[in-house]
């Protein structure tokens, strides 16, 4: 007997969860290859698509071709609803998730998928701000990394009296450095400035 998939569940299960698309609002559904369907109407098209893992699902009007996710209109429509994306870590919960956003689909996106796109500027909006904001804070995650690698390589060094590389470390965070930070720096430019420099010989010591 064959174990069912992910991917299996997912081809069946869609078009039974989103079929209401196509009763209740005149949609066709489509599917475009193994990770994606496309439900269209002559005023909105619904992708729903195994992305990584995750099921995604987005809508756009059908004059400006630019999807929005349907987190970011649930977020724009209930604040108090937490939509974040789950990864199915099997059969059992890729059903669970493709229903769920079919429910999310019909409660949040009615007048949308009735040809009503009064408010979609708002939601492209809504949605640019969020991605932006995402994109701020996995820079501050990446930096805030960086930092903390930086100051333990930092740490070491000064313990073992390695001045050169302290200087070096702490000169690539120079604007984020603590007070300490910059008394270690310039105390460890200074000791790599006066490593000894060999003595040429006297004219005498050679003959």
């Amino acid at each position: 007997m064959r174990i069912q998939t992910v991917l299996d569940v997912f081809q069946e299960g869609v078009p039974k969860a989103f079929g209401f698309l196509v009763d209740r609002h005149g949609f066709t559904l489509e599917r475009m290859d193994d990770y994606g369907f496309l439900a269209t109407s002559p005023h909105a098209e619904v992708r729903v698509e195994l992305d990584w893992g995750s099921i995604a699902v987005s809508l756009c009007p059908s004059d400006t071709g630019r999807p929005v996710r349907l987190s970011f209109i649930v977020g724009a429509s209930d604040p108090t609803v937490l939509f974040l994306p789950r990864y199915p870590w099997g059969p059992e919960e890729a059903h669970e998730e493709i229903e769920r956003q079919a429910e999310l689909l019909g409660r949040h996106c009615g007048d949308l998928l009735a040809g009503d796109f009064s408010g979609w500027a708002a939601l492209e909006a809504h949605q640019r701000l969020v991605l932006e904001q995402w994109r701020r804070e996995s820079e501050r995650l990446v930096t805030e990394a960086r930092l903390k690698l930086v100051r333990r390589r930092a740490d070491i060094a000064w313990k073992q009296k390695s001045y050169s590389e302290v200087a070096q470390l702490y000169g690539s965070i120079r604007d984020e450095l603590t007070q300490a930070e910059v008394a270690r720096h310039e105390y460890s430019r200074r000791r790599t400035l006066l490593v000894a420099v060999p003595r040429e010989p006297r004219a005498e010591e050679i003959a």
